[in-house]
């Protein structure tokens, strides 16, 4: 992909739903009624219904090879049942989170991180609660319900989020995403935001910090016994711990150190 060549959108809608409210069909409808698909000169969508995860697999390769062609700036929706552990396929296949961003990442890294991924499931913003800090960021940012939500509530939330996302684009106004997808009863998380928050933990959050460590002395004292431990000592040794991680593995994984595009991204996902 050159990024320089990049001037159109392209949303993916990826369902996979049986015998519910068809909410990714209803979706892309509502999109080309809009006018959005294949008809305005930066704006896509493509819908793709699957069944398991071979399926879904694929459909991920093939998005990954087209962003690659084309130069598109993807924005990749699924649209499944959700769990905080695991997003839900009609075949009732779950896909953990660490399988999803394995399956995703191609598509970001091809995309020089500017992959928006959109998660219209219940729990969608559970996806935050797991990181691997030594690979490239899955995603440039990720947009998601809070908690459970209903087919028909989410499903309007969506169609205001690009409508807005769209007109925004389309008039070069200057917006900022957490806010527009705050104002459609949404939540925005960039990959900066999730890295801090796990590796960031002692200063951004000392209290769950805090937390951690008793937790993680209660659990050396029952598996090895009374521990000649100093708490506070051991919490100073593992904040420098973060410390070395978050400084060590951070630009990698928010490719603040790739040279590849000459440090240029997408900045409509800010």
């Amino acid at each position: 992909m050159d990024l320089n060549e990049a001037n159109r959108f392209k949303v993916y809608i990826i369902e996979s739903l049986e015998g519910d409210m068809h909410t990714g069909q209803n979706l892309y409808d509502y999109l080309r009624q809009r006018n959005v698909d294949y008809t305005d000169y930066m704006f896509d969508a493509m819908y793709i219904s699957v069944y398991d995860r071979e399926a879904l697999h694929k459909t991920l390769r093939m998005i990954a090879e087209e962003v690659d062609t084309n130069n598109y700036i993807p924005i990749t929706q699924i649209e499944c049942h959700g769990d905080p552990d695991y997003i839900l396929l009609s075949s009732k296949d779950h896909v953990g989170w660490f399988e999803l961003f394995d399956l995703i990442r191609p598509i970001n890294i091809t995309a020089h991180n500017s992959l928006l991924l959109n998660l219209s499931m219940c729990n969608g913003n559970a996806v935050i609660r797991e990181i691997d800090p030594k690979k490239r960021a899955p995603f440039r940012a990720v947009v998601g319900p809070l908690g459970e939500i209903q087919a028909m509530l989410l499903q309007e939330s969506w169609e205001k989020f690009y409508d807005d996302y769209y007109n925004g684009i389309k008039s070069k106004t200057d917006f900022r995403l957490f806010e527009l997808a705050s104002d459609c009863g949404l939540i925005y998380y960039n990959q900066e935001f999730i890295f801090d928050s796990h590796l960031d933990t002692p200063n951004l959050f000392p209290e769950i910090f805090d937390y951690w460590m008793k937790k993680e002395i209660a659990d050396m004292y029952r598996r090895e016994g009374p521990l000649m431990l100093d708490p506070n000592a051991y919490k100073i040794y593992r904040a420098r711990q973060f410390k070395k991680y978050f400084d060590e593995f951070r630009p990698y994984y928010c490719f603040q150190s790739d040279s590849h595009n000459n440090g240029r991204q997408v900045d409509h996902h800010e």
